[in-house]
Formats: C-alpha cells, sequence, structure tokens
C-alpha cells in the first residue's frame, strides 16, 4: 500500500467521521421540523416505508446471491421493531416535547444504558471507568433535565419518550449481534425498514393519525426534512456507519456524543433555541460520561468476538 493509498483512505475516514457527526446531529432538527406539520409516528411510518421502497429492487437482486432463511428474516424483523419503532419512532416523538439540543443529549444516552443492560442481563461487570461514565453521564441528564424544565418549549413526558428511546436502542444493540441476521446489510436493512414501515402504517392507521393527516397542507420545509431523514440519514447514513465500523469501531461510535454538539449549534442558528451556560454545562457533563463509556479496547474485542461468532 503506497503512501498515497493510505492518505487517501485516511482522508475517506475523516469524511465518514465528519458525515456521522453532522447527520445524527441534524436529525434532530428534521425530527423537530418535520414534527411541526406532521404527527411524529407519520414522520417515522413515512421515513422507514418510502427508504424500504428505495432499497427493495438492491435487496431483491442481492437476495440470489445470498438468500436468508426464515429465522434470519425473523431476526431482522425483530431488530427492526425494536430499533427502528421502539426507539427512532419514539424520539422522534420525544422531540416533538423538547428543544433541539436537549432531545439529542437525552438521545446520546445509548451507551450509559448499554453497560447497565449488558451488567444486569449478562452478567457483565463494570469497569471502573464504566461506573464513572454511568454515573457522571445520568448526572448530566438530570442537570441538563432541570434545567432545561423552565423553558415553555420542554414538557417531561418529551425527557420520558427521549431517554425510552434510548433504551430501546441499547436493547436493540445487545441483542442484534445474538442474532441471526442476514448476511446481506442491504437484505437485512430492507427487512427492518420495511416491517417498521408496515407497524408504524398500521398504528397511524387505527389510531386515526392518518385519517387526519392533510399532506396538501405541509410545507416545503417538512418534505424537505423527511427527505433528509430517508436519504442522507437512513440510505446514506447507514453505508456510512457500515464504512466506518469496519474501519473503527471507536470511531463509529464517537457521534454519541459528537451530534449533541452538532445539534446544539444547529438548533441555535436555525431555530434560535437559546445556549445558556447551564445547559452548555449540564450537555457537557452527560457527554463527557457518555465518552467514557466507549473504551476502544473493549469495542475491539466485541468487533472480534462478533466476527468469530458469524465465521
Amino acid at each position: 500500500m503506497t503512501a498515497e493509498t493510505v492518505s487517501m483512505h485516511r482522508g475517506l475516514v475523516v469524511l465518514a467521521v465528519g458525515y456521522q457527526w453532522f447527520y445524527n446531529g441534524a436529525n434532530f432538527l428534521a425530527f423537530k421540523v418535520a414534527g411541526s406539520f406532521l404527527h411524529p409516528l407519520m414522520v417515522a411510518a413515512l421515513r422507514f416505508s418510502l427508504a424500504a421502497l428505495i432499497l427493495l429492487p438492491f435487496a431483491v437482486t442481492r437476495w440470489r446471491r445470498s438468500p436468508p432463511s426464515g429465522r434470519e428474516l425473523a431476526c431482522a424483523a425483530l431488530v427492526g421493531v425494536m430499533m427502528l419503532v421502539a426507539s427512532q419512532a419514539v424520539a422522534i416523538w420525544g422531540t416533538h416535547f423538547l428543544p433541539v439540543g436537549v432531545a439529542a443529549v437525552f438521545g446520546s444516552s445509548a451507551p450509559l444504558f448499554l453497560a447497565l443492560f449488558a451488567w444486569a442481563v449478562l452478567h457483565q461487570p463494570l469497569t471502573g471507568r464504566q461506573v464513572a461514565g454511568v454515573i457522571i453521564g445520568f448526572v448530566g441528564l438530570v442537570l441538563m433535565g432541570w434545567t432545561s424544565a423552565t423553558g415553555g418549549d420542554f414538557r417531561p413526558i418529551g425527557a420520558v419518550l427521549a431517554l425510552s428511546a434510548a433504551a430501546a436502542w441499547a436493547a436493540g444493540s445487545l441483542l442484534a449481534p445474538r442474532l441471526a441476521l442476514p448476511r446481506d446489510p442491504v437484505i437485512g436493512l430492507t427487512v427492518q425498514l420495511a416491517v417498521s414501515g408496515m407497524a408504524l402504517g398500521a398504528i397511524v392507521t387505527v389510531s386515526g393519525i392518518a385519517a387526519m393527516t392533510h399532506f396538501a397542507h405541509v410545507p416545503l420545509s417538512a418534505w424537505a426534512a423527511v427527505a433528509f431523514l430517508i436519504v442522507a440519514s437512513t440510505l446514506i447514513g447507514y453505508a456510512v456507519f457500515l464504512m466506518l465500523n469496519r474501519a473503527s469501531p471507536t470511531l463509529a461510535n464517537t457521534f454519541n456524543y459528537a451530534a449533541p454538539v452538532v445539534a446544539l449549534l444547529l438548533s441555535a442558528l436555525l431555530l434560535h433555541e437559546p445556549l445558556t451556560v447551564m445547559k452548555l454545562g449540564s450537555g457537557a457533563i452527560a457527554l463527557a460520561g457518555v465518552a467514557l463509556m466507549i473504551d476502544r479496547k473493549s469495542l475491539d474485542q466485541q468487533r472480534r468476538a462478533d466476527r468469530s461468532s458469524r465465521s
């Protein structure tokens, strides 16, 4: 490998990290904008259903080369319900009741829940670094909620939904490597998106949300936010994450504490949300706890274990 090739590879990794930081932070801005004109569950239903339709021709083509078993399809469907319906759809709903930056900080708490679930369910002992990370992280989250509670755009139900979404994502992350998923990632993602889209479609139909939605009255800004979630986040974002995770799981997971910073800045710039010293301080404490949870050694060990279990 030449020095020029190494430099190009590093350049691609830097671009991938930067893109991942940006779209994960901008997601919450899109949640807020789209959820202001469409019910958040309708936003999620459109996002996953349309993304599944876009991916479907590619999944059908790849199906012939790597046909999944019925068990693999069922496992992919389960992961989709956990990580897209119970997590992503609920996160969109929670952002509707919170300032964008606050929702992003709450949404970054998944590594804290992941460590707690691994300890409680799998009996994996917590290291001193992880214990410190959990304590510092949750202290920061409590301070973030307390300092934001006086604002008119903060409602406690939003905090509950955002934290529940992060917990669901952590549970799905813990479960997914232990399931027999389709070997082809495009097929796996398409199944997850399709099942989630159908589940959310049923929910918005039965609940009456679909009947009350007047698509003709939805402004262009909301449709642009939905398009961003489908293309930039779900489709391109997933491909970037897969590429980056193969190069370095540590870098792939840095979005947990970088994306909220992007969300705070974008919300202040575009939505004119106030950036108070207390909000910045409590957010920094929460993200410091999250950063302590992202341990390079443990992530690399987990990646080796996952590879050996699939070989």
